[in-house]
């Protein structure tokens, strides 16, 4: 049995992971990331839509209004200093009735009171000025989002916690951890078993956040959610339309409506829809889903011919709260809710994480300091 020790460990890399990664090991500390599969960002960060988001959707004072409005900034500079592919290409988030039309309204101003600024209403006449394809009967125009290749992104983060001293442990799983002498003792599965001391822990699984929760020793169960599996499918076209923004329908249900995506060579894509699921490890995409795509898209993208959509990928996200959609905003656990120092739990962390990343890493780094 192998030993080691570090300063700070982090469980999970995905971008949030990375992300707190990165920042923590500029600071210095030695860290190590553990991540139970074989690579970076396998799992939610790297099957989402690779959208910057505004932050236009999420409840005043909440996590997600807070982390996603600074993220946006925070990520946009980050990709514009390290050479990350991406693109400001702006969004339609578009009313397809009149009835929708007071919706819009109310996410402006929800929009507005969040920090997102230069949100401008359009009719649909303008609409149909700069995007020909799409029908709606008025529409907001969101400046600040825009689409990223995730996976440079965490690619840049792996080589700069790599190029502070940090160290990435793939295939390693945790089995459980014991809290010794004010330090964490994680026995880890590898190709042997190895225990990693550390005097601080995140615990920034994403999906699987929970579980690793349950694994801590003296951890009470109280403070540990469940998690419910939301699956979203995606549909692509695999080629250039000639739309130049990202479209969004007015969100409905548990996500934000199967809306139009791109690729940063601007082939589109549809997606994601949202699928109960028990099983967090059927990434499979069910052909027989394509019927409601078909309606959904032509709500607003009515001359879209549907042989072109082909069942592309899927994702999964952590759902804290799978009745109330009002109650899914992030979960942020230090020692003033466990009582365990230098522990924190990130729980829920789905959309808009990709977003948020740079900015819940600098509040993880506030809580440990």
């Amino acid at each position: 049995m192998s030993n080691y020790k570090a300063d700070i460990i982090v469980i999970g890399a995905g971008a949030v992971g990375l992300a707190i990664a990165e920042i923590l090991s500029k600071s210095g500390r030695e860290v190590i990331v553990l991540e139970a599969e074989d690579n970076f960002g396998k799992i939610t960060s790297s099957r989402n839509s690779g959208v910057i988001h505004a932050g236009i959707y999420y409840s005043e004072n909440s996590l997600k209004s807070k982390f996603c409005v600074e993220g946006n900034r925070l990520l946009y500079d980050y990709c514009s200093q390290n050479n990350i592919p991406f693109e400001n290409t702006k969004k339609l988030l578009v009313a397809s009735s009149e009835d929708q039309i007071a919706i819009i309204d109310e996410i402006k101003k929800k929009a507005e009171k969040n920090g997102v600024t230069g949100i401008t209403k359009m009719t649909k006449k303008e609409v149909n000025n700069i995007e020909p394809l799409i029908s709606c009967e008025e529409a907001l125009l969101i400046p600040s989002s825009g689409i990223i290749d995730a996976i440079a992104y965490m690619r840049s983060l792996v080589g700069k916690i790599e190029d502070a001293g940090g160290m990435l442990a793939f295939n390693s799983k945790l089995i459980k951890c014991e809290i010794r002498n004010n330090k964490f003792v994680l026995h880890v599965s590898g190709q042997e078993e190895t225990l990693i001391e550390s005097t601080q822990l995140i615990n920034s699984a994403g999906l699987y956040a929970t579980e690793v929760a349950l694994k801590i020793d003296g951890l009470d169960h109280k403070f540990i959610p469940k998690t419910f599996y939301a699956k979203g499918n995606y549909f692509s076209v695999g080629k250039n339309l000639g739309i130049k923004h990202l479209i969004y329908p007015i969100p409905e249900g548990f996500g934000l409506g199967i809306h139009l995506t791109l690729e940063l060579d601007h082939s589109v894509k549809f997606g994601p829809d949202v699928q109960w699921i028990d099983n967090p490890l059927d990434y499979s995409v069910d052909e027989n889903r394509k019927d409601n795509f078909i309606v959904e898209i032509k709500k607003y993208f009515p001359s879209l011919d549907p042989g072109l959509l082909k069942p592309s990928y899927a994702g999964i996200r952590p759902i804290l709260d799978n009745k109330d959609k009002s109650m899914r905003d992030f979960v942020i656990q230090d020692q003033s809710i466990h009582s365990i120092p230098k522990l924190i739990n990130l729980y829920g962390i789905e959309s808009p994480g990709l977003t948020s990343s740079l900015a819940i890493a600098r509040y993880v780094k506030q809580l440990l300091e």
